[in-house]
């Protein structure tokens, strides 16, 4: 029983580590997609209407990003509810998932006991996530709000 306790630990070990990793390949696609926009869209300093370009660089970081979020948290609710059958509905475990994404908790629902240091790594990558998310508006908001020199 001792065996089969470590190795149900291991492979959660192991899953968690790899979801936390395709979450960050999600996070570089979304940033990828997000670079790409903004080479599309003229800098704001540069045009003639420099606040619009602002808003529409801004509004476009976090609607990708929010995108890629919520990419993110779907992957990990496909783990809960069809690799597990956890929670008795999609909705539900997207629900969970979210909750534990933004570290929020959802108080109504929780994992089975043996699978429940999953939703820890899912919090830790939500936190990671979005202090790169955050990282990543700060610099399109610096850049669109650059003087021309």
């Amino acid at each position: 029983m001792e065996l089969d306790s470590s190795m149900l630990h291991l492979e959660h070990l192991i899953r968690g580590v790899l979801l936390v990793g395709a979450t960050g390949v999600i996070q570089v696609l979304a940033q990828l997609a997000l670079s790409h926009v903004l080479e599309r869209l003229p800098s704001p300093p540069q045009t003639r209407y420099p606040k619009f370009y602002m808003l529409t660089h801004s509004v476009s970081a976090v609607v990708i990003l929010l995108i890629g979020h919520l990419l993110q948290v779907t992957m990990w609710a496909a783990l809960y509810y069809d690799a597990w059958d956890e929670f008795g509905s999609f909705n539900n475990a997207l629900y969970f998932s979210l909750a534990s994404f933004t570290t929020l908790g959802a108080s109504d629902l929780s994992l089975a006991h043996v699978h429940r240091m999953m939703g820890a790594f899912e919090s830790a990558a939500g936190m990671m996530m979005f202090g790169w998310s955050t990282a990543l508006l700060v610099s399109v908001v610096q850049r669109a709000d650059r003087r021309p020199s």
